[in-house]
């Protein structure tokens, strides 16, 4: 995974302009923010990895080329891009919930799949998913001829090729599907074709409307399709166009078929095998070919540099190709090694997504016991009693009673249910009775204490009723877990920010982080018991007073009107909806009554 830092300049430039130190304070909050922020600005481009539409910051799925309205990322880097683009920053959207798709594939008692390009990931799928990729024959003879790549010195030849290729192609009518990396390169070479006068249909994230229209007729004589990934799997292209003409698909088989160029290798082979497959489909003739330049990233990332200065030595022009073993197999290197380094990327995330499977696991469990126990009054009472426990024991320590801390009891007991003033004298009587031994007076502060709980208990229920108080004890425990749980998966992600540095210290960031990741899982579940206590003394139901001249009658008016309330009208009841906090409408509150 791609991961961007801060040079030692960098980091002075940080500290001078904060007035603080982050990294040396162990401010994670900063640093996160910090490198939030770095990677906005140097690993994610407009039309590349998102698109800015309609005052919003949309993000274009790598794989589809498709928009995904609605996510964010998390983790401060949406609010990072927004503020890039000078955008409106808005809220950071918090993580209720987090799993991996390793995980979730997993939670199968059966797993299988087809793809047409899983044999290049045979490895992974055999690791993660200890599956076999097993070929399928082709239903037809393939016919496709995949053309050897053609290298270029520099991206301005490439494209100038591209178009070369194309304009040829389309003079003959044969149908050219194109197909771009990003937006960006996809309206660039739109323009290229405008220039030259070639009609063609542009297909990106930016008009993914038109997508079925546009593939629809992409097989027909003369056309050319520019395309993103969004073209590039799970399309079908009929030659002829769609619906099928018959004379028309003839005329295109006898010219070989829908011919298809990718304008730059990509990271995995899969997506470039996924392009080269839309031609050549079901017996049907097609071809395919790579145009690829020594300035594409692939290139630079693994050696380009190094062969474009040959091309330099050799004086080769910038749009003549060429055609060399050696370039070859260093794209396919290239490829090969990024898809290793992608792939442990992933087995890497997914082994600190086990650490968080196991809390997860835990949690859901819990919460499957809240929502199936019909009554939790038991529990509840045994919770209050071990926070009554804990609090005894720590202020009660050593074997002599008047150093123990009555005041500070009292005042916490206090906290969790109302108390009276002479409960502080009751104890102290206990500490001072010489009739009890130091064990019993403890145990008698502990049982009385307690016992004081059941009955604050008791008097809650007896005010609100049995039925609504079994209510808010589901309520109240699945508020406190789930509040508990969302700042959970928060701190486990700075965590995981963290301890990344730790590595140079000599430390492994994963041990490291399960270490930390137990502490604190093993702190929320304590904290969870004792934020249920806390708060289930102090909820109850709101009383719903109303008379009859409250309620409004079918005659009498509503905001001063005159005659029947409207439907819509406040309800003048008073009664607010709890979801969104706005009055209750009349025929949502009374009129249903009176209607």
């Amino acid at each position: 995974m791609k991961s961007p830092t801060f040079t030692e300049e960098g980091q002075d430039k940080i500290v001078k302009n904060l007035g603080i130190d982050p990294w040396a304070e162990n401010d994670i909050a900063t640093t996160h923010q910090l490198e939030a922020a770095l990677k906005a600005k140097t690993l994610f481009h407009r039309d590349k990895e998102y698109v800015v539409k309609d005052g919003k910051v949309i993000i274009i799925d790598e794989f589809t080329g498709r928009l995904m309205p609605g996510r964010r990322w998390s983790g401060g880097l949406h609010q990072a891009v927004e503020a890039k683009e000078g955008m409106q920053v808005r809220q950071e959207s918090k993580t209720l919930s987090t799993i991996t798709f390793q995980n979730y594939f997993r939670m199968y008692k059966k797993l299988a799949g087809m793809t047409g390009t899983a044999v290049t990931s045979a490895e992974e799928f055999d690791k993660v998913y200890k599956l076999e990729v097993v070929i399928v024959p082709t239903n037809k003879p393939m016919m496709r001829k995949s053309l050897p790549d053609s290298i270029y010195k520099n991206e301005e030849g490439k494209f100038t090729a591209v178009v070369r290729e194309i304009k040829k192609l389309n003079q003959k009518g044969r149908p050219v599907l194109v197909g771009t990396r990003s937006v960006e390169k996809n309206e660039y070479l739109g323009k290229l074709l405008e220039r030259e006068g070639i009609p063609h249909q542009i297909l990106n994230a930016k008009n993914h409307e038109k997508e079925g229209e546009i593939i629809a007729q992409a097989g027909k004589l003369g056309a050319v399709t520019i395309a993103t990934n969004m073209a590039g799997r799970g399309v079908d292209i009929v030659l002829g166009g769609n619906p099928s003409n018959p004379q028309e698909a003839k005329k295109v088989i006898e010219l070989d078929g829908l011919h298809v160029i990718g304008t730059e290798r990509h990271e995995a082979r899969r997506t470039d095998n996924q392009l080269r497959g839309r031609a050549g489909r079901q017996g049907d003739p097609g071809s395919s070919q790579f145009f690829v330049s020594l300035e594409d990233e692939l290139m630079r990332i693994f050696g380009g540099d190094k062969i474009k200065s040959l091309m330099g030595m050799l004086k080769i022009p910038e749009d003549q190709p060429i055609e060399a073993k050696l370039v070859s197999g260093a794209i396919e290197s290239a490829q090969s090694k990024i898809e290793g380094f992608n792939f442990d990327a992933r087995e890497h995330l997914l082994e600190y997504d086990d650490v968080i499977n196991k809390h997860r696991e835990i949690i859901y469990k819990k919460r499957e016991e809240l929502l199936k126990e019909k009554d939790l009054k038991e529990k509840l009472l045994a919770m209050v009693k071990e926070e009554i426990k804990k609090i005894v024991e720590f202020h009660c320590g050593g074997n002599y009673p008047k150093e123990w801390n009555i005041e500070e009891i009292f005042e916490q007991i206090k906290t969790i249910f109302s108390v009276k003033d002479e409960i502080h004298l009751k104890l102290r009587e206990i500490v001072s009775d010489e009739k009890f031994s130091v064990i019993n007076k403890k145990e008698e502060i502990l049982n009385y204490l307690v016992g004081l709980g059941e009955n604050a208990y008791e008097n809650k229920e007896k005010e609100i009723g049995p039925e609504d108080m079994r209510k808010i004890e589901r309520a109240v425990s699945l508020k406190n877990l789930d509040l508990l749980w969302v700042e959970h998966l928060s701190n486990m992600e700075h965590v995981r920010d963290s301890v990344r540095l730790r590595a140079y210290g000599g430390q492994d960031p994963l041990v490291e982080y399960k270490s930390e990741g137990h502490r604190m899982f093993k702190n929320l579940l304590q904290m969870l018991d004792a934020s249920i206590v806390h708060t289930i003394f102090k909820v109850g139901l709101k009383p719903m007073t109303q008379t009859s001249s409250q309620a409004p009658t079918p005659t009498q008016g509503v905001n001063g009107r005159k005659g029947r309330a409207g439907r819509n009208d406040p309800c003048s009841c008073g009664k607010v909806n709890p979801d969104t906090g706005k009055p209750m409408k009349y025929k949502r509150c009374c009129y249903p009554k009176y209607g």
